[in-house]
Protein backbone atom coordinates (compact mmCIF):
# COMPACT_ATOMS: atom_id res chain seq x y z
CA UNK A 1 0.00 0.00 0.00
CA UNK A 2 2.88 2.58 0.95
CA UNK A 3 4.82 1.84 -2.18
CA UNK A 4 1.05 2.32 -4.66
CA UNK A 5 0.78 5.72 -2.33
CA UNK A 6 4.10 6.82 -3.48
CA UNK A 7 3.52 5.80 -7.34
CA UNK A 8 0.66 7.72 -7.82
CA UNK A 9 1.44 10.79 -5.63
CA UNK A 10 4.79 10.96 -7.21
CA UNK A 11 3.21 10.61 -10.80
CA UNK A 12 2.13 14.11 -10.04
CA UNK A 13 5.66 15.55 -9.45
CA UNK A 14 6.71 16.18 -12.50
CA UNK A 15 3.53 16.39 -15.10
CA UNK A 16 4.64 19.94 -16.10
CA UNK A 17 8.26 19.06 -17.30
CA UNK A 18 7.48 17.74 -21.00
CA UNK A 19 5.29 20.10 -21.70
CA UNK A 20 6.72 23.33 -20.53
CA UNK A 21 6.77 25.23 -24.24
CA UNK A 22 2.95 23.75 -24.24
CA UNK A 23 1.91 25.70 -21.21
CA UNK A 24 3.59 28.78 -22.04
CA UNK A 25 1.89 28.87 -25.20
CA UNK A 26 -1.17 28.42 -23.54
CA UNK A 27 -0.08 31.68 -20.53
CA UNK A 28 1.41 33.71 -23.79
CA UNK A 29 4.70 33.17 -22.49
CA UNK A 30 8.08 33.75 -24.42
CA UNK A 31 11.02 31.29 -23.97
CA UNK A 32 12.76 33.38 -21.42
CA UNK A 33 9.38 33.62 -19.36
CA UNK A 34 9.02 30.28 -19.64
CA UNK A 35 12.07 29.26 -17.81
CA UNK A 36 11.96 31.77 -15.56
CA UNK A 37 7.96 31.34 -14.56
CA UNK A 38 7.31 27.85 -15.83
CA UNK A 39 10.93 26.10 -14.91
CA UNK A 40 12.22 28.68 -11.99
CA UNK A 41 9.71 30.23 -10.19
CA UNK A 42 7.37 26.81 -10.12
CA UNK A 43 9.51 24.52 -9.44
CA UNK A 44 11.37 26.82 -6.45
CA UNK A 45 7.25 27.33 -5.26
CA UNK A 46 6.74 23.63 -5.18
CA UNK A 47 9.77 22.42 -3.49
CA UNK A 48 10.69 25.32 -1.41
CA UNK A 49 7.50 25.40 0.26
CA UNK A 50 7.37 21.79 0.52
CA UNK A 51 10.94 22.04 2.52
CA UNK A 52 9.25 23.84 5.78
CA UNK A 53 6.01 21.39 5.30
CA UNK A 54 7.78 18.42 5.63
CA UNK A 55 9.63 19.78 8.96
CA UNK A 56 5.97 20.01 10.47
CA UNK A 57 4.73 16.76 9.19
CA UNK A 58 7.99 15.12 10.03
CA UNK A 59 7.34 16.61 13.76
CA UNK A 60 3.06 15.71 14.18
CA UNK A 61 4.69 12.19 12.72
CA UNK A 62 6.51 12.05 15.81
CA UNK A 63 3.19 12.95 18.49
CA UNK A 64 0.08 11.45 16.81
CA UNK A 65 -1.31 8.78 14.96
CA UNK A 66 0.76 8.33 11.75
CA UNK A 67 -1.14 6.39 9.56
CA UNK A 68 -3.98 9.19 9.72
CA UNK A 69 -1.53 11.56 9.23
CA UNK A 70 -0.98 9.94 5.84
CA UNK A 71 -3.93 10.55 4.98
CA UNK A 72 -4.67 13.74 5.36
CA UNK A 73 -1.38 14.35 3.84
CA UNK A 74 -1.87 12.95 0.32
CA UNK A 75 -5.61 14.28 0.46
CA UNK A 76 -3.95 17.92 0.87
CA UNK A 77 -1.55 16.93 -2.88
CA UNK A 78 -3.96 15.06 -4.79
CA UNK A 79 -6.89 17.70 -4.64
CA UNK A 80 -4.44 20.59 -6.48
CA UNK A 81 -3.51 17.81 -8.63
CA UNK A 82 -7.08 17.66 -9.78
CA UNK A 83 -7.83 20.80 -9.96
CA UNK A 84 -4.80 22.02 -12.33
CA UNK A 85 -7.26 21.06 -15.09
CA UNK A 86 -9.25 24.55 -14.58
CA UNK A 87 -6.93 27.10 -14.10
CA UNK A 88 -6.87 29.59 -16.23
CA UNK A 89 -3.89 31.81 -15.05
CA UNK A 90 -0.75 31.27 -14.17
CA UNK A 91 -1.06 32.46 -10.46
CA UNK A 92 -3.96 29.94 -10.01
CA UNK A 93 -1.54 27.27 -11.46
CA UNK A 94 1.21 28.71 -8.92
CA UNK A 95 -1.05 28.34 -5.66
CA UNK A 96 -1.89 24.92 -6.62
CA UNK A 97 1.23 23.09 -7.50
CA UNK A 98 2.82 24.91 -4.59
CA UNK A 99 0.07 23.03 -2.07
CA UNK A 100 1.36 19.61 -3.57
CA UNK A 101 4.69 20.59 -3.18
CA UNK A 102 3.68 20.25 0.48
CA UNK A 103 1.99 16.92 -0.25
CA UNK A 104 4.88 15.50 -1.56
CA UNK A 105 7.61 17.18 0.52
CA UNK A 106 5.94 15.51 3.71
CA UNK A 107 4.65 12.16 2.46
CA UNK A 108 8.04 10.30 2.03
CA UNK A 109 8.99 11.26 4.97
CA UNK A 110 6.06 9.94 7.08
CA UNK A 111 6.17 6.91 5.63
CA UNK A 112 10.33 6.16 5.79
CA UNK A 113 8.88 6.63 9.96
CA UNK A 114 6.24 4.26 9.75
CA UNK A 115 8.98 1.78 7.84
CA UNK A 116 11.26 2.18 10.63
CA UNK A 117 8.67 0.83 13.02
CA UNK A 118 8.12 -2.11 10.56
CA UNK A 119 11.57 -3.39 9.66
CA UNK A 120 14.84 -3.24 11.70
CA UNK A 121 18.50 -2.09 10.73
CA UNK A 122 19.63 -5.09 8.48
CA UNK A 123 16.63 -4.96 6.68
CA UNK A 124 15.60 -1.21 6.13
CA UNK A 125 17.89 -0.88 3.10
CA UNK A 126 15.90 -2.91 1.18
CA UNK A 127 12.61 -2.04 2.30
CA UNK A 128 13.11 1.57 1.19
CA UNK A 129 14.44 0.56 -2.39
CA UNK A 130 10.66 -0.82 -2.68
CA UNK A 131 9.20 2.45 -1.70
CA UNK A 132 11.97 4.43 -3.67
CA UNK A 133 11.42 2.35 -6.95
CA UNK A 134 8.12 2.58 -6.62
CA UNK A 135 8.57 6.71 -6.60
CA UNK A 136 10.77 6.78 -9.64
CA UNK A 137 8.50 4.64 -11.03
CA UNK A 138 5.76 7.21 -10.35
CA UNK A 139 7.96 9.64 -11.58
CA UNK A 140 8.86 7.97 -15.08
CA UNK A 141 4.91 6.65 -15.23
CA UNK A 142 3.88 10.53 -14.91
CA UNK A 143 6.26 11.89 -17.14
CA UNK A 144 5.28 9.53 -19.97
CA UNK A 145 1.74 10.40 -19.27
CA UNK A 146 2.27 14.15 -19.90
CA UNK A 147 4.63 13.41 -22.64
CA UNK A 148 2.33 11.57 -24.60
CA UNK A 149 -0.92 12.49 -23.60
CA UNK A 150 -0.33 16.36 -23.69
CA UNK A 151 0.84 16.72 -27.33
CA UNK A 152 -2.05 14.58 -28.25
CA UNK A 153 -4.76 16.51 -26.14
CA UNK A 154 -3.21 18.94 -23.65
CA UNK A 155 -1.32 19.69 -20.89
CA UNK A 156 -4.00 19.83 -18.36
CA UNK A 157 -5.89 16.10 -18.77
CA UNK A 158 -2.53 14.38 -17.68
CA UNK A 159 -3.06 15.95 -13.72
CA UNK A 160 -6.75 14.50 -13.90
CA UNK A 161 -5.48 10.91 -15.31
CA UNK A 162 -3.01 11.05 -12.08
CA UNK A 163 -5.41 12.42 -9.34
CA UNK A 164 -8.49 10.35 -9.52
CA UNK A 165 -6.29 6.53 -8.56
CA UNK A 166 -4.59 8.58 -6.31
CA UNK A 167 -7.73 10.11 -4.27
CA UNK A 168 -9.20 6.56 -4.54
CA UNK A 169 -6.23 4.49 -3.40
CA UNK A 170 -5.93 7.17 -0.30
CA UNK A 171 -9.15 6.41 0.88
CA UNK A 172 -8.57 2.67 0.95
CA UNK A 173 -5.54 3.32 2.39
CA UNK A 174 -7.15 4.84 5.50
CA UNK A 175 -9.46 1.49 6.19
CA UNK A 176 -6.59 -0.48 6.08
CA UNK A 177 -3.25 1.08 7.31
CA UNK A 178 -2.85 0.52 11.20
CA UNK A 179 -0.21 2.10 13.41
CA UNK A 180 2.92 0.02 14.31
CA UNK A 181 4.26 0.19 17.86
CA UNK A 182 7.06 2.75 18.37
CA UNK A 183 10.84 1.31 19.01
CA UNK A 184 9.49 -2.17 18.42
CA UNK A 185 12.10 -3.41 15.79
CA UNK A 186 15.04 -1.76 18.52
CA UNK A 187 17.50 -3.99 19.67
CA UNK A 188 17.60 -1.79 23.40
CA UNK A 189 14.03 -2.09 23.79
CA UNK A 190 13.63 -5.98 22.17
CA UNK A 191 13.79 -7.22 26.06
CA UNK A 192 11.19 -4.48 27.63
CA UNK A 193 8.53 -5.63 24.78
CA UNK A 194 9.30 -9.37 25.01
CA UNK A 195 8.65 -9.07 28.53
CA UNK A 196 5.69 -7.26 28.78
CA UNK A 197 2.78 -7.51 25.98
CA UNK A 198 1.25 -4.05 27.02
CA UNK A 199 4.82 -2.24 27.14
CA UNK A 200 4.55 1.29 25.30
CA UNK A 201 7.52 3.19 23.99
CA UNK A 202 6.08 6.54 25.09
CA UNK A 203 8.66 9.01 24.47
CA UNK A 204 7.82 11.22 22.37
CA UNK A 205 9.75 14.85 20.28
CA UNK A 206 9.85 18.11 21.92
CA UNK A 207 11.82 20.97 20.37
CA UNK A 208 15.33 20.63 22.22
CA UNK A 209 15.36 17.26 20.96
CA UNK A 210 15.00 18.28 16.95
CA UNK A 211 17.47 21.11 17.40
CA UNK A 212 20.18 17.61 19.21
CA UNK A 213 19.30 16.07 15.88
CA UNK A 214 21.67 18.71 14.48
CA UNK A 215 24.85 17.27 16.82
CA UNK A 216 24.68 13.94 15.11
CA UNK A 217 27.10 14.22 12.49
CA UNK A 218 26.07 11.17 10.43
CA UNK A 219 22.62 13.56 10.06
CA UNK A 220 24.80 16.80 9.32
CA UNK A 221 26.98 14.84 6.56
CA UNK A 222 23.01 13.44 4.96
CA UNK A 223 21.42 16.59 5.82
CA UNK A 224 23.97 18.82 3.80
CA UNK A 225 24.45 16.30 0.78
CA UNK A 226 21.45 17.28 -0.09
CA UNK A 227 21.28 20.56 -0.61
CA UNK A 228 24.29 20.03 -3.77
CA UNK A 229 23.30 16.72 -4.99
CA UNK A 230 19.58 18.12 -5.53
CA UNK A 231 21.16 20.46 -7.54
CA UNK A 232 21.08 17.89 -10.80
CA UNK A 233 18.23 16.66 -10.01
CA UNK A 234 16.11 19.83 -10.54
CA UNK A 235 17.80 19.90 -13.86
CA UNK A 236 16.97 16.70 -14.33
CA UNK A 237 13.18 16.72 -13.68
CA UNK A 238 12.48 20.51 -14.73
CA UNK A 239 14.25 21.29 -17.82
CA UNK A 240 15.78 18.36 -19.33
CA UNK A 241 13.24 16.79 -21.52
CA UNK A 242 12.10 20.12 -22.34
CA UNK A 243 16.08 21.03 -23.42
CA UNK A 244 16.57 17.57 -25.15
CA UNK A 245 13.58 18.44 -27.52
CA UNK A 246 14.16 22.15 -27.98
CA UNK A 247 18.06 22.26 -27.78
CA UNK A 248 19.70 18.85 -28.60
CA UNK A 249 16.79 18.65 -31.48
CA UNK A 250 15.06 15.74 -30.74
CA UNK A 251 11.03 15.18 -30.65
CA UNK A 252 8.98 15.34 -27.66
CA UNK A 253 8.46 11.87 -27.45
CA UNK A 254 12.05 10.61 -28.32
CA UNK A 255 13.09 13.32 -25.61
CA UNK A 256 10.33 11.73 -23.13
CA UNK A 257 11.35 8.30 -23.37
CA UNK A 258 15.15 9.47 -22.48
CA UNK A 259 13.64 11.05 -19.35
CA UNK A 260 11.71 7.68 -18.98
CA UNK A 261 15.22 5.61 -19.34
CA UNK A 262 16.95 7.80 -16.76
CA UNK A 263 13.89 6.90 -14.14
CA UNK A 264 14.05 3.30 -15.14
CA UNK A 265 17.42 3.02 -14.46
CA UNK A 266 16.92 4.49 -11.10
CA UNK A 267 14.43 2.24 -9.91
CA UNK A 268 17.21 -0.50 -10.64
CA UNK A 269 19.55 1.83 -8.58
CA UNK A 270 17.51 1.88 -5.79
CA UNK A 271 16.62 -1.66 -6.00
CA UNK A 272 19.88 -2.65 -6.36
CA UNK A 273 22.05 -0.48 -4.70
CA UNK A 274 20.29 -0.80 -2.10
CA UNK A 275 20.76 -4.59 -1.75
CA UNK A 276 23.99 -4.15 -2.32
CA UNK A 277 24.22 -1.23 0.09
CA UNK A 278 22.62 -3.62 2.84
CA UNK A 279 24.78 -6.52 2.06
CA UNK A 280 27.96 -4.29 2.58
CA UNK A 281 26.34 -3.40 5.72
CA UNK A 282 25.46 -6.84 7.19
CA UNK A 283 28.71 -8.16 6.12
CA UNK A 284 31.62 -6.39 5.37
CA UNK A 285 31.16 -3.33 7.66
CA UNK A 286 28.79 -0.44 8.36
CA UNK A 287 31.31 2.13 6.83
CA UNK A 288 31.28 0.46 3.37
CA UNK A 289 27.76 1.65 2.74
CA UNK A 290 28.71 5.24 2.62
CA UNK A 291 31.70 4.70 0.67
CA UNK A 292 29.26 2.49 -2.08
CA UNK A 293 26.95 5.65 -2.77
CA UNK A 294 29.78 8.40 -2.27
CA UNK A 295 30.91 6.69 -5.31
CA UNK A 296 28.34 6.01 -6.97
CA UNK A 297 26.64 9.44 -6.94
CA UNK A 298 29.83 10.96 -7.88
CA UNK A 299 30.24 8.82 -10.85
CA UNK A 300 26.38 10.15 -12.37
CA UNK A 301 28.22 13.41 -13.49
CA UNK A 302 29.77 11.57 -16.63
CA UNK A 303 26.26 10.34 -18.21
CA UNK A 304 24.43 13.51 -17.60
CA UNK A 305 27.00 15.92 -18.55
CA UNK A 306 27.43 13.45 -22.07
CA UNK A 307 23.62 13.53 -22.65
CA UNK A 308 24.11 17.61 -22.01
CA UNK A 309 27.04 18.08 -24.19
CA UNK A 310 26.92 15.42 -26.97
CA UNK A 311 25.30 15.86 -30.42
CA UNK A 312 22.25 13.33 -29.57
CA UNK A 313 20.86 13.68 -33.45
CA UNK A 314 23.91 11.15 -34.58
CA UNK A 315 24.35 9.04 -31.57
CA UNK A 316 22.43 6.01 -32.04
CA UNK A 317 19.33 6.32 -29.45
CA UNK A 318 20.33 2.85 -28.10
CA UNK A 319 23.65 4.41 -27.09
CA UNK A 320 21.82 7.40 -25.81
CA UNK A 321 18.99 5.24 -23.94
CA UNK A 322 21.83 2.93 -22.51
CA UNK A 323 23.62 5.95 -20.79
CA UNK A 324 20.41 7.50 -19.88
CA UNK A 325 19.95 4.29 -17.76
CA UNK A 326 23.22 4.01 -16.41
CA UNK A 327 23.51 7.44 -15.23
CA UNK A 328 19.92 6.57 -13.30
CA UNK A 329 21.53 3.62 -11.82
CA UNK A 330 24.05 5.78 -10.45
CA UNK A 331 22.26 8.61 -9.26
CA UNK A 332 19.72 6.81 -7.06
CA UNK A 333 22.07 4.28 -4.47
CA UNK A 334 21.64 7.31 -2.13
CA UNK A 335 17.88 7.25 -1.81
CA UNK A 336 17.43 3.76 0.24
CA UNK A 337 21.13 4.49 1.96
CA UNK A 338 20.43 7.47 3.18
CA UNK A 339 17.34 7.00 4.48
CA UNK A 340 18.35 3.88 6.54
CA UNK A 341 21.52 5.37 7.93
CA UNK A 342 18.73 8.36 9.35
CA UNK A 343 16.95 5.52 10.62
CA UNK A 344 19.65 3.61 11.94
CA UNK A 345 20.90 6.68 14.10
CA UNK A 346 18.00 8.24 15.31
CA UNK A 347 15.58 7.23 18.05
CA UNK A 348 12.11 5.80 17.20
CA UNK A 349 10.28 9.21 18.57
CA UNK A 350 12.78 11.88 16.22
CA UNK A 351 13.50 9.69 12.96
CA UNK A 352 9.87 11.56 11.73
CA UNK A 353 12.00 15.22 11.82
CA UNK A 354 15.59 13.43 10.80
CA UNK A 355 13.65 12.10 7.58
CA UNK A 356 11.89 15.86 7.50
CA UNK A 357 15.60 17.54 8.03
CA UNK A 358 16.49 15.72 5.09
CA UNK A 359 13.52 16.11 2.66
CA UNK A 360 13.96 19.80 3.65
CA UNK A 361 17.56 19.92 2.54
CA UNK A 362 16.20 17.61 -1.16
CA UNK A 363 13.76 20.16 -1.37
CA UNK A 364 15.65 23.23 -0.80
CA UNK A 365 18.51 21.92 -3.19
CA UNK A 366 15.44 21.03 -5.69
CA UNK A 367 13.44 24.41 -5.47
CA UNK A 368 16.66 26.76 -5.57
CA UNK A 369 18.22 24.37 -8.26
CA UNK A 370 16.01 24.91 -10.96
CA UNK A 371 15.61 28.88 -9.85
CA UNK A 372 19.48 29.59 -10.04
CA UNK A 373 19.61 27.52 -13.09
CA UNK A 374 17.22 29.94 -14.37
CA UNK A 375 19.51 32.80 -13.88
CA UNK A 376 22.50 30.94 -15.04
CA UNK A 377 20.69 30.69 -18.54
CA UNK A 378 20.04 34.26 -18.82
CA UNK A 379 23.99 34.95 -18.24
CA UNK A 380 25.14 31.62 -20.04
CA UNK A 381 22.32 29.36 -21.95
CA UNK A 382 20.87 26.61 -20.88
CA UNK A 383 24.21 24.03 -21.54
CA UNK A 384 26.22 25.55 -19.53
CA UNK A 385 24.05 26.57 -16.75
CA UNK A 386 23.42 22.38 -16.76
CA UNK A 387 26.97 21.48 -16.93
CA UNK A 388 27.46 23.85 -13.56
CA UNK A 389 24.54 22.06 -11.70
CA UNK A 390 25.42 19.07 -12.48
CA UNK A 391 28.73 18.89 -10.79
CA UNK A 392 26.86 19.12 -7.63
CA UNK A 393 26.76 15.51 -7.47
CA UNK A 394 31.11 15.68 -6.52
CA UNK A 395 30.31 17.18 -3.49
CA UNK A 396 27.18 15.47 -2.52
CA UNK A 397 29.26 12.40 -3.27
CA UNK A 398 32.53 13.24 -0.76
CA UNK A 399 29.81 14.23 1.83
CA UNK A 400 28.54 10.68 1.70
CA UNK A 401 31.57 9.22 1.97
CA UNK A 402 32.56 10.99 4.89
CA UNK A 403 29.09 9.16 6.93
CA UNK A 404 31.75 6.11 6.96
CA UNK A 405 33.89 7.58 9.74
CA UNK A 406 30.50 8.37 11.46
CA UNK A 407 28.05 6.02 11.09
CA UNK A 408 29.22 3.10 13.34
CA UNK A 409 29.89 5.50 16.24
CA UNK A 410 26.20 7.53 15.57
CA UNK A 411 24.63 4.20 15.82
CA UNK A 412 26.17 2.93 18.79
CA UNK A 413 25.12 5.93 20.53
CA UNK A 414 21.77 5.61 19.96
CA UNK A 415 21.45 2.45 21.19
CA UNK A 416 22.75 3.33 24.56
CA UNK A 417 21.02 6.32 24.78
CA UNK A 418 17.67 4.14 24.53
CA UNK A 419 18.46 1.78 26.71
CA UNK A 420 19.66 4.19 29.07
CA UNK A 421 16.40 5.85 28.65
CA UNK A 422 14.47 3.37 29.24
CA UNK A 423 16.18 1.84 32.09
CA UNK A 424 16.27 4.88 34.25
CA UNK A 425 13.39 6.73 32.81
CA UNK A 426 15.87 9.98 31.86
CA UNK A 427 14.37 12.15 29.20
CA UNK A 428 16.63 12.67 25.88
CA UNK A 429 16.99 15.99 26.35
CA UNK A 430 18.87 15.56 29.95
CA UNK A 431 22.76 16.38 29.49
CA UNK A 432 23.83 13.03 30.06
CA UNK A 433 22.07 11.76 27.44
CA UNK A 434 23.70 13.72 24.90
CA UNK A 435 25.61 12.60 21.76
CA UNK A 436 29.17 13.58 22.55
CA UNK A 437 28.77 12.17 26.77
CA UNK A 438 26.83 8.97 24.80
CA UNK A 439 30.34 8.57 22.60
CA UNK A 440 32.73 8.62 25.83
Amino acid sequence: MFCLVATLLSADQNLLAPNLTAVARDFNFTDAQRDKYLGGVISAAFFLLGAPAALLIGYLSDTMNRAKLLFWVVLLGEGPCLLTYFVSSYWQLFVLRALTGISIGGCLPLVFNLLGDLFDAQHRANVLSGVLIATGAGTAIGQALAGLIGPATNWRWPFVIVALPSLFVTGIMLAVVQEPPRGITEPALQAEFAADANFVYSERITMKQSIALLRVPTNMYVFIQGLFGCLPWGVLLTYLTDYLAQDKGLSVPTATMVTVFWGLGGGVGAVGGGALGQWLYNNISKASMPLFTGITVASATLPMWWLTNANLLTTPIFFTLLLAVTGGMLSSTAGPLNKAMLLNVNEPETRGVALAWQSMTDDLGKGLGPALVSALISALGRQSAFNLAIAGWLPCGALLALVAVSLTKDEAAMQARLALKVDNHIPYEDDSLSYTNSNT
